[in-house]
C-alpha cells in the first residue's frame, strides 16, 4: 500500500533534483490534468526556476523520445507501470496543458506562496487587499529607530532608557554612541522567537510599573545572593577572631580556606573554590601545617565549628551563585529590551502609513489564524484544492513555516491517491540564522505521531557525484568526527546516521584529498602560498579555470585570495561575488560619488574622488594625488559643467530621474560593460524609493550599509571561483579548495540568546536576552546554554559537510595545527569532549590518524593514505591528483528547452526625458503666466496665477480660507515662497478696499469665470470668452476682469467685448472694470 507521504533523506550528490523531478512527472504522466492539483515549494528563486525548467524540459524530452531523456522514460514507466508510448503521449498533453495554463503550474518559493494566502485572507486578517509585501525588515527597523531618536522630548521615558544604557555602556568601557547597538538589537523583533511572544511582552510592557517592579525584584534577587554569603563570611571571620586564628595560622593562606571567605565578604560571590579549599573540605587535617605550634588547637576549631561553616558556604554558593549569576546576565540588556517594544510599536506605525506588510510577519500572521481553524476553508480561500505537496530542502524550513505547512499537507493527505514528498538532508542544514531548524527532519516521524501508516522514510544513498576515493574520504571522516561530538540528546548521531554513502561499482579508485595543517608561524602568509601551489599545480595537469573552486567560511576572506592569486599566477581569471556586486561598477560609483557631493558640496575628499574617477575614466586624463591637492580650490573645473553649475537644481529633482541625469551629465554611457551594473542598480533604486523615501541621504545610507553588495546577475565565466561555503550549497566543482579551516566554533561577541524559564521570578517576563557565554551554565538558563551548543555544534560540522562534499575529483583542505600537549594527542575524544576544541582544525587533526586507519582497512592492495609532519604541521594524502580528460564540447540537443542561448552584447541608451515639473494634478494652470509680464521665468507656480484663481472662484471675503485649503491640500501652496499664509495676507490687504469689499459683500448675484457665447459671423465657428466675474444686483451689471502685470490696451477691448455680449442679452445698464491687482488700481472701460 502506497503511503500518503514519503520523506527523501538525501546525502550530497544523491540525485535529490532527480527524484523530485520524477516524482512531479510521474503524477502528470498518470493525469496530465494533475498539475492543477500539485504544490511544490522550494527556498530560493533559482533553484525554483531550475525546477521549473528541469520537468518542462524532460516532459518534451519523453514525450520525443530523446535520448538524453531516457533515465527520466525508465524509471517513469517503471514506477508507473505505463509502456513508453502511453507516457510519451501523456507527457506531451501534460506539456501542451502547462503552456496553455501556466499560472496554476505551482512550482514556487514557500515565501511566494505564503504571500499570495495572505493577499487571500485579507479580509479575514484585517489587512487592505492592496497592500505591498515587504522584504526590507532592516530598512524600516532602520528608519524606525531614527524617528524613535527624533521624537524623544526631554520628559520621554524613552530618553532616560537610552541614557541609562549610555551609564551601562561607559561603565563597560564602552562607547557611549548606542544607536548602533540599538539598531542591531532591534533586529530581535523580527526572529520568530520573539514574534511568538510579543503579544505577552508588548501586555507586560505597557503595564505601568511592571517592568519596573520586575527590575527591582531582580535585583533584589542578586542582592540577596551576596548578602547571603557574605554573612557566612562574616560569621567565619568572626569565628576566627574569636578563637585568635588569623590567616596566617591556615594552610595556603589567601590562596586557601581563608582568602576564599575574604573573597566571599567582599562580594565575590562567583569566587572558585579551588583545590585547596576543596582538600580542606575533604580532609579537616589539611586546615592547618602539622607543624604549627597552636595545630592541635586549630584542628579542634576546625573540627567543632569551622568546617561546617565552609561546608555551609560551599553548600549555599550553588545555590546563590546560580541567583546571582541569573541577576546579573538578566540586568545585563534589559533597557534594550524595554526598547524593543517602542521599535516594534514604531515600525507597526510606519507600516501602517505606507500601507507596507513585512514579509518576516507572514508566518505568525497565518499562524494565528490557522491555528485550530477548520483546514478546507484555507484551502478554499487559496483558490485550488491541493491533491499533492512536494517540499524541497526541507530542513531549512522554521518550525513556524512547518505550523502553517503541516495544515495543508495533512489535508493533503487525507486524500485518497494523494502522494506527498519531503526531500531534504539534516546535514547539509547551515541557515540556522535564517530560523531553518534541522530537528524537525531529524525527528519528521513524531510530527505524525509516529504512525506508520502515513509516512514512508526513505535515505538516497548512493553518491553520483564524487570519485570514489573522496567518497569514501568523506563517509570515514564525519563517521569519526561524529563519535568525538558531545551528543547527550542523540540528536547529532540521528542526524548523522546516514552519512554513509555508496559507491557506484562503475566508479574506480580514483580522487585525490590532501589536508595541510600549519603551524602558527606565518600562518595567514603559508596558507596563501598553499593555495597559489595547488591552483596552479591543477592548472598545469590540464585542469580548465572553471573546474576550480575556492570555498572560505567569511566573506572577508574572498579579496585576499583572490588579490594574492592575481599578483602570482600569470593569466588567470577570479570569478566571485565581489566582482559582480554593484561596487564593482566605475560607472555606479561615479553616481554615487556624485550624489555624495551633491549632499555635501562642501566635502573636498570625495569631490576629488570624483574628479578623479570622471578624469581617468571618462575623459582619459589620469590625473595624480599631487596634481589634486595642488588644484584643490580649482576642482569644479575638472568636473561637468552641467553638473557643477546647476547643483541646487539638480538636488530638486525625484532621486530617480536624478541619477539618469547624472548618467547622461557624466556621459557613463561611454564606459563599456556596465550596462548590466547599471541596469540592476536602477532596480535596487527603484525598489529603495518605493519603500521607503527619495531621500538622497538616506539613499547614500543604504548603499553604505547594504545595497552596494547587491550582485548582478553573473555570467558563466571561465574563471577561478572563490565563495562562501554557505553559497556554496548546492553547487559542485571538480576541484575544491578550502583554506582556513581554522574558524571558532563559537561566536560570543554581540551573541545574544532571547531565554526564558520556568524559575521565578525571573519566569515573570517571558524572553529575557542573555549574552551567550560559558557563564550561563550555572544559571537559570542552563538548558538554553545547552542548546545553543548543541545547535553550534550541528552548525559546524554541517558546515564543514556542506563544503567537503562539494568537491568531484580533488578535495584540499588547508587549517591550523595547534598541538597544545602531548595528552590532547593522546586522548583526543577525552579532550573534544571536555570542551577544548575551540577551531574546526582541532576536530580535522582530531580524526585524521583513526580516518587515515579506516581507509587502509577499505582497500589495503591499492591504499596509499599517507600521514606526515611537515615544518610543525601535519600533512595527511589519500589517492593521486586526478583531472578530467573530457573536452570542453557543447553536446546538442533536440530538447526545445535546453538550447543553448547566444550572447549578446547589450549597450544601455537613456533618452533625455522632456517632462514639465508639476507641484499637482492641478497645478499646470498655475504654472502658465496668465498675464505677469515680469522676468521672473523660474517655472515655478506663480503667485498671480494663485490669486487669480482664488479671486475668480469665490463668492464673499469668507469663502478665501476654504479656497486657499484646496489649493493647499492639491500641492500648490507648498513652501514658504507660495505658502498659506502669504497668500492669505495679501488676499485680505485687497478685499479690505472699499470698492472690492462691496464686491465680495455678499448682496451681489455673482457668475465667476462663466462662459459666454457668440458666433463669429465670417467664420461660422462658435467663439467662447470667459470674463473673471460678473456681478448683478438689480439692474445693475459689472464686469470684472483680475489683471497681474502692466496696464495693456488690449485688456480694454477685451473687457468692452464682455460688456457688448452682455447688452446683446437685454442687460442695459452694465459697466466694466480693469482690477490691476498688485497695484490695486481700478480702470473703467
Amino acid at each position: 500500500m502506497n503511503k500518503p507521504l514519503t520523506v527523501y533523506k538525501a546525502s550530497a550528490g544523491s540525485g535529490k533534483t532527480f527524484t523530485l523531478a520524477v516524482e512531479f512527472i510521474k503524477l502528470l504522466v498518470v493525469n496530465p490534468l494533475s498539475y492543477r492539483n500539485i504544490l511544490a515549494v522550494t527556498f530560493t528563486n533559482k533553484a525554483t526556476e531550475e525546477m521549473k525548467m528541469r520537468i518542462l524540459s524532460q516532459l518534451y524530452g519523453i514525450w520525443k523520445s530523446l535520448p538524453d531523456s531516457q533515465s527520466y522514460i525508465d524509471k517513469i514507466c517503471q514506477s508507473t507501470g505505463l509502456g513508453k508510448e502511453m507516457a510519451a503521449k501523456n507527457a506531451g498533453i501534460a506539456l501542451s496543458n502547462i503552456l496553455h495554463d501556466y499560472s496554476r503550474f505551482r512550482i514556487e518559493t514557500i515565501d511566494s506562496f505564503f504571500q499570495s494566502v495572505l493577499r487571500n485572507l485579507a479580509r479575514e486578517l484585517e489587512l487592505t487587499v492592496n497592500l505591498r509585501v515587504s522584504l526590507n525588515d532592516e530598512q524600516v527597523k532602520e528608519l524606525a529607530v531614527d524617528e524613535m531618536i527624533e521624537d524623544l522630548t526631554q520628559t520621554d521615558d524613552v530618553l532616560s532608557w537610552i541614557i541609562s544604557y549610555i551609564h551601562e555602556r561607559i561603565t563597560d568601557d564602552k562607547s557611549w554612541n548606542v544607536i548602533g547597538s540599538i539598531k542591531t538589537f532591534g533586529k530581535t523583533i523580527f526572529k520568530d522567537t520573539y514574534k511568538e511572544h510579543a503579544k505577552s511582552l508588548k501586555e507586560f510592557m505597557e503595564t505601568k510599573g511592571k517592568f519596573d517592579e520586575y527590575v527591582k525584584c531582580i535585583k533584589k534577587e542578586q542582592k540577596d545572593a551576596v548578602d547571603t554569603m557574605r554573612q557566612i563570611a562574616e560569621k567565619f571571620i568572626k569565628a576566627t577572631d574569636k578563637h585568635g586564628i588569623t590567616i596566617e595560622d591556615l594552610y595556603q593562606k589567601n590562596r586557601g580556606v581563608y582568602g576564599y571567605f575574604l573573597k566571599l565578604a567582599d562580594g565575590q560571590i562567583d569566587t572558585e573554590v579551588n583545590s585547596y579549599v576543596t582538600a580542606c573540605l575533604e580532609d579537616p587535617d589539611k586546615w592547618c601545617n602539622k607543624k604549627h605550634p597552636n595545630e592541635a588547637y586549630i584542628h579542634s576549631v576546625v573540627v567543632n565549628e569551622l568546617h561546617a561553616i565552609l561546608q555551609e558556604a560551599v553548600d549555599q554558593q550553588k545555590i546563590q551563585k546560580v541567583r546571582y549569576m541569573s541577576s546579573m546576565l538578566t540586568l545585563r540588556h534589559l533597557n534594550q529590551m524595554r526598547l524593543l517594544n517602542h521599535i516594534e510599536n514604531k515600525v507597526r506605525q510606519l507600516n501602517t502609513e505606507a500601507n507596507r506588510f513585512m514579509l518576516s510577519d507572514t508566518q505568525h500572521l497565518l499562524q494565528s489564524l490557522i491555528d485550530n481553524s477548520d483546514s478546507p476553508f484555507i484551502f478554499e480561500k487559496i483558490g485550488t484544492q491541493l491533491h499533492h505537496i512536494m517540499i524541497d530542502e526541507f530542513q531549512d524550513t522554521s518550525t513556524v513555516q512547518w505550523k502553517n505547512f503541516k495544515v495543508l499537507l495533512l489535508e493533503c493527505m487525507s486524500h485518497e491517491g494523494s502522494q506527498n514528498l519531503i526531500v531534504g538532508d539534516v546535514k547539509q542544514s547551515i541557515y540556522r540564522f535564517r530560523s531553518g531548524d534541522w530537528r524537525l527532519l531529524n525527528n519528521i516521524s513524531d510530527e505524525f505521531g509516529n504512525n506508520e501508516e502515513l509516512i514512508k522514510v526513505e535515505p538516497l544513498s548512493v553518491n553520483y557525484r564524487s570519485l570514489r576515493n573522496v567518497i569514501n574520504f568523506n563517509n570515514e571522516f564525519f563517521t569519526t568526527a561524529m563519535s568525538h561530538q558531545t551528543d547527550d540528546t542523540g540528536q547529532i548521531s540521528n542526524a548523522y546516521s546516514d552519512v554513509v554513502q555508496m559507491v557506484p561499482d562503475s566508479k574506480p579508485y580514483e580522487g585525490y584529498v590532501r589536508i595541510d595543517l600549519l603551524a602558527d608561524d606565518d600562518y595567514d602568509e603559508k596558507t596563501l602560498e598553499i593555495i597559489a601551489d595547488h591552483v596552479s599545480g591543477l592548472l598545469n595537469k590540464g585542469s580548465r579555470q572553471k573546474d576550480i573552486c575556492i570555498l572560505v567560511r567569511y566573506n572577508s576572506q574572498i579579496p585576499l585570495i583572490a588579490d594574492y592569486l592575481i599578483k602570482h599566477i600569470n593569466n588567470i581569471t577570479i570569478v566571485s561575488d565581489e566582482a559582480f556586486q554593484l561596487s564593482a561598477s566605475t560607472a555606479v560609483l561615479i553616481m554615487i560619488k556624485a550624489l555624495k557631493v551633491l549632499s555635501n558640496p562642501n566635502d573636498d575628499i570625495t569631490k576629488g574622488e570624483l574628479v578623479k574617477a570622471y578624469n581617468k575614466h571618462i575623459l582619459g586624463n589620469n590625473l595624480s594625488d599631487n596634481v589634486l591637492l595642488i588644484s584643490n580650490s580649482k576642482l569644479n573645473e575638472w568636473l561637468p559643467e552641467a553638473f557643477i553649475n546647476n547643483i541646487e537644481g539638480l538636488k530638486r529633482m525625484p532621486l530617480f530621474n536624478l541619477c539618469q541625469t547624472l548618467h547622461t551629465i557624466f556621459n557613463l554611457d561611454k564606459l563599456a560593460g556596465e550596462s548590466a551594473y547599471i541596469c540592476t542598480f536602477y532596480d535596487k533604486l527603484q525598489a529603495y524609493i518605493t519603500e521607503l523615501s527619495s531621500d538622497i541621504n538616506g539613499f547614500l545610507r543604504e548603499w553604505e550599509e547594504k545595497l552596494h553588495k547587491e550582485n548582478i546577475q553573473g555570467t558563466d565565466v571561465d574563471g577561478i571561483r572563490i565563495m562562501t561555503m554557505h553559497k556554496s550549497k548546492g553547487l559542485e566543482a571538480e576541484s575544491v579548495i578550502l583554506p582556513y579551516c581554522d574558524w571558532k566554533l563559537e561566536k560570543t561577541k554581540n551573541n545574544i540568546l532571547l531565554c526564558n524559564t520556568n524559575v521565578p521570578p525571573f519566569s515573570d517576563l517571558a524572553l529575557v536576552p542573555i549574552d551567550y557565554s560559558s557563564r550561563m551554565e550555572g544559571s537559570v538558563y542552563a538548558l538554553d546554554y545547552y542548546e545553543e551548543k548543541l545547535q553550534n555544534s550541528v552548525d559546524n560540522l554541517n558546515l564543514l559537510y556542506v563544503a567537503f562534499t562539494r568537491a568531484r575529483r580533488n578535495l584540499f583542505i588547508i587549517g591550523k595545527d595547534e598541538k597544545k600537549d602531548d595528552e590532547k594527542k593522546k586522548n583526543g575524544k577525552q579532550q573534544d569532549k571536555s570542551n577544548k576544541e575551540t577551531l574546526r582544525s582541532d576536530l580535522i587533526l582530531l580524526c585524521l590518524k583513526e580516518v587515515s586507519e579506516r581507509l587502509e582497512k577499505i582497500n589495503p592492495e591499492i591504499s596509499n593514505c599517507i600521514i606526515s609532519n611537515q615544518g610543525g604541521g601535519t600533512c595527511f594524502e589519500y589517492g593521486e591528483i586526478t583531472i578530467s580528460n573530457e573536452k570542453e564540447t557543447v553536446e546538442k540537443t533536440e530538447n526545445v528547452f535546453l538550447q543553448d542561448y547566444e550572447k549578446l552584447p547589450i549597450e544601455l541608451k537613456q533618452q533625455t526625458p522632456h517632462l514639465e515639473f508639476k507641484q499637482s494634478n492641478d497645478s499646470k494652470h498655475f504654472i502658465e503666466n496668465i498675464d505677469d509680464d515680469s522676468d521672473d521665468s523660474a517655472g515655478y507656480i506663480k503667485i498671480g496665477s494663485v490669486l487669480h484663481n482664488v479671486l475668480s472662484n469665490i463668492t464673499t471675503i469668507a469663502d478665501v480660507d476654504d479656497a486657499l485649503k484646496k489649493l493647499e491640500n492639491d500641492g500648490v501652496l507648498y513652501d514658504e515662497n507660495i505658502s498659506f499664509e502669504k497668500i492669505s495676507s495679501m488676499l485680505r490687504k485687497r478685499l479690505a478696499s472699499p470698492r472690492v469689499a462691496d464686491w465680495y459683500s455678499g448682496k451681489w448675484e455673482v457668475f465667476n469665470e462663466c462662459t459666454i457665447l457668440s458666433l463669429d459671423s465670417s467664420t461660422g465657428l462658435v467663439i467662447e470668452k470667459r470674463p473673471d466675474r460678473v456681478m448683478r444686483n438689480g439692474d445693475e451689471v459689472i464686469v470684472v476682469d483680475f489683471k497681474f502685470g502692466k496696464e495693456n490696451d488690449d485688456y480694454r477691448k477685451q473687457v468692452r467685448f464682455y460688456m457688448e455680449k452682455l447688452e446683446e442679452m437685454g442687460y442695459n445698464n452694465v459697466k466694466g472694470v480693469l482690477w490691476y491687482v498688485y497695484a490695486n488700481k481700478f480702470v473703467e472701460v
